[in-house]
């Protein structure tokens, strides 16, 4: 028997299939193009079951857009909100489709990005979202996150094939019904005269719970009024619900409430939670709010290195294992070693195979990042 190497992120194979299928079917029925956003998980020795269902990644840079096409295949979008000139020839050869985030970008580079077969489009801002979260929100005040529609100039589509737009974060269906109708009331008259449209990421496509027949309605006659090849990229949506973060409790110590301390760092390993104040359900947590309640804190001098205020059922004990729910998406990626502290182990599950240890770091990481 395996053991299991704390702290690790346990991506559960079975659960991320149920997901891929749903998507997969969402694909089918709608005839839209799907992308795994890599931002968000990019794990090259993970990629295979992904690769049997999407059509690609998009990517958000030169070292993505290589890795997608090193590792994963398909199609590969670029978007940056400012690309660096000295890597666009690179860029350019990794890519298939390039989207610019200024007038003075997509000018610069889009006759040679052309010359070279890339498509080109246009990140728009649609000054249009319904995300809750402001720090999350794309459509935020002063966003640098593409052209306001307000400056569009109709002449940016002679050099483009596309528009990118992005306003979701963990929505469903019916968000995307109305992201549509805003959009055809903004840019319905020049819909026609593109080849594609990328309505971004943000949708819980993959849950149980997201509603695949309406959202495959609402695409399929996007697509067929406008004659578009709609693209979506989602990342947490396609991920969601199938990763566990595992931390073991080093030792509890009290200041006016109990402290576990663990072996696992928020500010290291799940930034969202310290920076974002993002609180992830842990399994044996009390549903009632009543129990045994501590503060969850990391072993780094960051006196902010907490995962928050968690209530169980029963006591801990130090030796405990916590495994942290839903945390597949948007947390290794960010991972940085403040403090020397080990990254977290990736491992897989699947009732088939068990426990697998799929990558591991050592000392020898932390030293080739200084």
């Amino acid at each position: 028997m395996i053991k299991l190497p704390t702290p690790c992120h346990i991506i559960d194979m079975d659960l991320l299939q149920e997901n891929l299928q749903r998507i997969h079917r969402l694909k089918q029925e709608s005839g839209c193009q799907i992308l795994l956003a890599i931002k968000g998980f990019s794990a090259p020795y993970l990629f295979e079951p992904f690769r049997m269902a999407l059509d690609g990644i998009s990517a958000s840079g030169l070292y993505e857009a290589r890795l997608g096409r090193e590792y994963f295949g398909g199609y590969v979008q670029t978007y940056s909100p400012a690309f660096v000139p000295e890597q666009m020839d690179d860029i350019i050869r990794y890519s298939d489709t390039i989207v610019f985030n200024s007038t003075r970008q997509l000018q610069q580079y889009s006759a040679l990005a052309s010359r070279q077969g890339c498509s080109c489009g246009i990140r728009i801002n649609p000054l249009f979202s319904e995300i809750q979260k402001e720090d999350a929100n794309p459509c935020q005040q002063y966003s640098c996150l593409g052209i306001p529609v307000t400056d569009f100039k109709p002449e940016l589509l002679e050099l483009v094939d596309g528009i990118h737009v992005h306003v979701m974060c963990e929505q469903q269906a019916d968000a995307l019904e109305r992201l549509v109708e805003h959009l055809e009331s903004q840019l319905g008259k020049y819909l026609k005269r593109i080849k594609w449209i990328n309505l971004g990421g943000g949708q819980l496509a993959g849950h149980p719970d997201y509603d695949i027949e309406r959202a495959a309605r609402c695409l399929r006659r996007f697509k067929t009024k406008y004659d578009l090849q709609i693209i979506l990229e989602p990342c947490e949506g396609v991920l969601t619900q199938c990763g566990y973060f595992a931390a073991k409790v080093l030792d509890i110590v009290k200041n006016e409430i109990e402290i576990a301390i663990l072996d696992a760092s928020p500010v290291c390993h799940m930034q969202d939670a310290v920076f974002r104040g993002w609180q992830r359900d842990i399994i044996g947590e009390s549903e009632s709010g009543t129990g045994f309640k501590y503060r969850l804190s990391g072993p780094t001098c960051f006196a902010g290195d907490t995962f928050g205020i968690y209530t169980f059922e029963k006591p801990l004990e130090i030796g405990d294992i916590l495994y942290f729910q839903d945390t597949a998406a948007y947390t290794w990626v960010k991972n940085n070693a403040f403090n020397g502290i080990p990254f977290p182990s990736i491992c897989t599950y699947s009732k088939d195979s068990g426990l697998e240890v799929k990558k591991t770091y050592d000392y020898h990481t932390f030293l080739n990042l200084l």
